[in-house]
């Protein structure tokens, strides 16, 4: 028996009669749906397009409901998608010369004489076919679940609509995310926590260079290694918050996977723009807070930057080294009682020597020692670059040479040590 035509099949589309329109237009899509299947040729899509086109508006006009109207949007884009498919294979089929592997990337010749067709019938531009090319590229596992996923949205929320727009922006927001580096290049996969261009560079500009300084890329490492969602993080020396405006901006060190965390600061003498946010505290007296899950301090680093953080008597930068590994033994003991067994607490800090009277001070051979009598063990440990070499000033090569004639090297590596609560 042969088969009913296009034409039999959509010769007529009735007039409505009231309380029918809905049944009449659900009916002709499943048809159309039929029809679309067995499809072959340009002509036969092209007819069914027409036809469903048609319906769509009707279903529009006559408020029919949001299931009919998203049903026939959803089949005109579908016949859309086969548009493109269909002229992919008839471009591949002229150039035999493209291996089956490469097909994604065949582009339709949209002034060839099958696109030319289609755009006079059906009154489509070069824009509509680029787009019914790049819905043909699509995986179909992609496809139907960008479809489904806004099929959802637009039920749920009344002003939105499916559209073949909406569906491009979504498959096009998926391969961006296919796109995204998994991990960001801030972190680093090994010790050596060194940054050809720093990205978070110093708050206090109007403090100059100052040597206590390091990268925010620093605490964004730290934070990666060893801070989990949820954690409560603080941070008792956080200065001007340089900490702060590294968490504030972990989407964009954090990659694809993304997670909060609470962050507290304290510090002696808060400063910069963040002063506000962090809470005056003296920590060789005690810990601000109970249970933190991390602990992370960046020391004032002894002998370097006396004086310019305060003027204190009880500011680390301006003690003298037996007062100063006094109060640091004081905070090793504080950040103890203040942390339960399993948790971490991360120090950074250079060494120190002075190349003008010969002075060496293993300083983080001290700090693992103190941490380690009040309670830990050392569980991890980095390494950064101080970059003092980086300007070649005059000030700098007569360092230079100073170091080397009096066989005392200086300081450019910081360690940034971390110790687990046993």
């Amino acid at each position: 028996m042969k088969e009913p035509s296009f034409e039999h099949e959509f010769a007529i589309i009735p007039t409505f009669v009231s309380g029918n329109q809905e049944t009449v237009v659900v009916q002709f899509l499943k048809t159309a749906t039929n029809l679309l299947r067995k499809a072959k040729t340009l002509e036969e899509i092209q007819e069914v397009w027409q036809k469903v086109n048609a319906l769509e508006a009707l279903s529009k006009k006559f408020r029919l409901s949001k299931d009919v109207q998203l049903d026939a949007t959803e089949l005109r884009i579908r016949i859309e998608r086969r548009l493109g498919e269909i002229l992919r294979q008839k471009t591949e089929s002229r150039e035999g010369h493209i291996k089956k592997q490469n097909q994604n990337l065949v582009k339709v010749d949209l002034d060839s004489e099958d696109s030319k067709s289609i755009r006079s019938n059906l009154n489509f531009t070069k824009n509509d076919l680029s787009k019914f090319q790049e819905l043909a590229r699509t995986p179909q596992k992609l496809f139907e679940a960008v479809v489904t996923d806004l099929r959802t949205e637009a039920v749920i929320k009344r002003q939105a609509a499916l559209s073949t727009t909406g569906i491009l922006r979504a498959i096009r927001n998926e391969h961006k995310k296919d796109s995204e580096p998994l991990f960001s290049p801030i972190i680093k996969p090994s010790d050596n926590w060194n940054f050809s261009t720093v990205q978070y560079g110093r708050i206090d500009e109007a403090w100059g260079e100052y040597r206590g300084y390091i990268p925010g890329e620093i605490y964004a490492n730290c934070f990666w290694y060893y801070v989990k969602p949820g954690d409560l993080v603080i941070s008792p020396m956080a200065g001007s918050g340089q900490i702060l405006r590294v968490y504030e901006a972990r989407q964009e060190w954090m990659g694809q996977h993304v997670y909060d965390f609470k962050l507290k600061m304290f510090d002696l003498t808060p400063r910069g723009k963040y002063k506000d946010l962090i809470i005056q505290h003296d920590l060789t007296k005690s810990f601000p807070v109970e249970n933190p899950d991390y602990i992370v301090m960046d020391i004032p680093y002894y002998g370097m930057v006396a004086q310019q953080y305060s003027n204190k008597a009880e500011d680390l930068a301006n003690m003298a080294l037996e007062d100063w590994q006094i109060a640091i033994a004081r905070i090793a003991k504080n950040c103890a009682v203040a942390q339960k067994t399993g948790t971490l607490c991360t120090v950074i800090s250079p060494n120190y020597r002075d190349v003008t009277n010969g002075l060496i001070v293993m300083v983080t051979d001290i700090i693992r020692s103190l941490w380690e009598s009040a309670g830990y063990t050392l569980y991890d440990k980095a390494y950064s670059s101080r970059r003092i070499q980086q300007n070649q000033t005059p000030q700098m090569a007569r360092m230079n040479n100073q170091a080397k004639a009096n066989r005392i090297m200086l300081t450019d590596i910081t360690e940034i040590l971390t110790f687990r609560r046993g």
